[in-house]
């Protein structure tokens, strides 16, 4: 398999970023991204400019982000503008659908905080939606807003952002992706950056909120796909959206420790099935976890811890059927820093 690391949620100057593509891709490039997937609201001009190229070694692609007020839905891998409905968000899923585009919950859960536009969210609120591909659980901004809980905190997360990151995603998020992967739906976690770049001017400075570097660092995809990518913009993107669309990949915090050589996947006598595979129960599944660095690795079944283990190679074996997925810890000082929350592998009775 090769692995392969993108950024899919972000904001250019088509919309509300403040840098236009070619300047995202030069930052992504410089991160060492292989993809980027930008986002911007309510538009694919970036498609329709011709603006989906390879620029030096990173892919870029583009989708759109769906909605203003709330409902926000990330559309990927579609070629016609989806209009918004914020008050009947099922249509904006079958829109994308109906273009076999992957669609995205995109920052459901959110606090806000008073000293950020008032305590403006984007929530998602209408759970009787069905068809949609994924739930975006973890999102840089959104989290780095919501920890605003204070002039003070306020000022140290200017200074330094990375400091919105040691939480992690809401457990209440990954609750409601749980849920429906219990049902046996192929509803699959992702993660970004959400960057738009955003400068402040104050007296004798300017601070950046969303900053597209900090991002790029910060919540990252990893796929995982048969073929190498071929520097071939039809090629690739196929092959990126594939895996994203299949789940063979992870949502990862690579600020601290970068997740590259992870790996999860399911191994008995009859083959071995990677995230995203739905398999039979029968004797002799093993479940096999590989971290680039030690780590506490969490096996969860059902949403719910089921087994657990320190290092970097694991070995769990399955006795019932279930939903599982691994969430990763490493260690950063005294504390456990959360980093890797995978895709599932399904194994039913």
């Amino acid at each position: 398999m090769y692995e392969y690391t993108g950024n899919i949620h972000m904001h250019s100057t088509f919309s509300d970023g403040a840098l236009t593509i070619p300047e995202i891709a030069a930052l992504g490039n410089k991160q060492g991204l292989n993809f980027l997937i930008v986002t911007d609201h309510q538009t694919l001009a970036g498609l329709d400019q011709g603006q989906e190229w390879y620029y030096g070694q990173t892919l870029v692609l583009v989708g759109m982000e769906v909605n203003e007020h709330s409902h926000h839905y990330l559309a990927l891998d579609v070629r016609t503008v989806v209009p918004d409905n914020e008050s009947n968000p099922q249509k904006v899923i079958d829109a994308v659908n109906q273009q076999q585009g992957i669609g995205i919950i995109a920052h459901p859960i959110e606090t806000g905080s008073k000293y950020y536009h008032n305590g403006l969210t984007f929530l998602w609120t209408d759970w009787s939606v069905q068809d949609f591909q994924g739930i975006e659980i973890w999102n840089h901004l959104s989290r780095w807003r919501d920890e605003l809980t204070g002039i003070f905190r306020g000022l140290l997360l200017i200074l330094k952002p990375s400091l919105a990151l040691h939480k992690g995603p809401y457990r209440e998020t990954l609750r409601l992706l749980d849920g429906y992967q219990v049902q046996g739906k192929q509803v699959f976690a992702y993660g970004g950056s959400d960057a738009h770049g955003i400068r402040f001017k104050l007296p004798l400075t300017s601070i950046e909120i969303g900053s597209y570097e900090q991002g790029f660092r910060s919540i990252n995809m990893h796929i995982l796909t048969d073929q190498p990518l071929q520097n071939n913009l039809e090629h690739d993107r196929q092959l990126i959206y594939q895996a994203l669309a299949q789940g063979n990949s992870w949502v990862a915090c690579d600020y601290y420790r970068n997740s590259r050589g992870f790996r999860f996947e399911a191994q008995s006598p009859r083959g071995k099935w990677g995230m995203g595979s739905t398999i039979s129960w029968h004797r002799g599944i093993d479940l096999l976890v590989k971290t680039p660095y030690p780590a506490r690795v969490s096996m969860l079944r059902n949403g719910e811890i089921w087994a657990s283990s320190q290092g970097k190679k694991h070995r769990f074996s399955v006795n019932r059927s279930g939903v599982y997925r691994v969430e990763a810890e490493h260690r950063r000082g005294w504390s456990w820093q959360p980093w890797i929350f995978s895709n599932p592998i399904w194994i039913s009775e």
